[in-house]
């Protein structure tokens, strides 16, 4: 097997040789993946450079996931996950899913009892152990309580602070709060929002130091 590579200006040529008979098994696959590597790295690098902004490593691995075995690997552990997931969510009762809305309506009396029934059927797994998904113990007062406000304020806007007033100073307390929590000497040096989860919180978070980042150390591609 020979390889060359000439250059038209110096008129150089490499070369070398050697004899595949005497190549184990092992180092020929080894040759073969990162000839393979190196050739969609070079054709990402020639036709989607975009991709290499963030350096080679993100390249490589993207290069990776469009390779024949790894690609199918990956749709394989894609379809495993929305199959569970579409388990979870339809389960026994996926026959009783309505898919269009009912010609009739239902009373007032009759929609608490079909939704009382439903929680019989479906009771919730919620313990006092549970983390991440309820914060408080349905048995404790601070669930009563928390259950009480919740039913003076559901239909309120924070959005709209000139409609609900009352909301707005409540997120003010709680984000200064925080902050005498984290150690802020002036709520003038602190600035909060409530957000409507962990999600948004951790998205919010993320926003705010790539923002501040490129305004105050000029750094336009973070990674994370």
């Amino acid at each position: 097997m020979l390889h060359s590579l000439e250059s038209a200006g110096s008129g150089l040529l490499l070369a070398f040789s050697f004899d595949i008979e005497n190549v184990s098994p092992q180092r020929l696959v080894l040759i073969t993946v990162l000839n393979t590597i190196f050739t969609v790295a070079l054709c990402s690098r020639l036709f989607y450079s975009l991709e290499l902004e963030r350096g080679l490593r993100p390249a490589l691995a993207n290069a990776l996931q469009k390779l024949p075995f790894v690609s199918s690997y990956v749709h394989r552990l894609q379809r495993k996950v929305v199959t569970e997931l579409e388990g979870e969510k339809g389960g026994r009762n996926r026959s009783k899913i309505r898919t269009t809305l009912p010609q009739t309506g239902l009373s007032f009396d009759a929609l608490l009892a079909k939704c009382e029934r439903l929680k019989q059927e479906a009771p919730s797994l919620h313990t006092e152990r549970m983390s991440g998904a309820i914060y408080v113990s349905p048995a404790s007062e601070a669930f009563k309580l928390c259950t009480s406000i919740y039913s003076m304020f559901a239909h309120t806007n924070p959005l709209h602070g000139d409609a609900f007033p009352t909301i707005c100073a409540m997120e003010a307390d709680v984000v200064s709060f925080v902050a005498c929590l984290l150690g802020a000497k002036n709520d003038d040096d602190v600035c909060g929002n409530l957000t409507s989860g962990g999600t948004e919180s951790i998205l919010s978070a993320i926003r705010t130091s790539r923002d501040y980042m490129r305004a105050t150390r000029g750094i336009n591609k973070p990674e994370m």
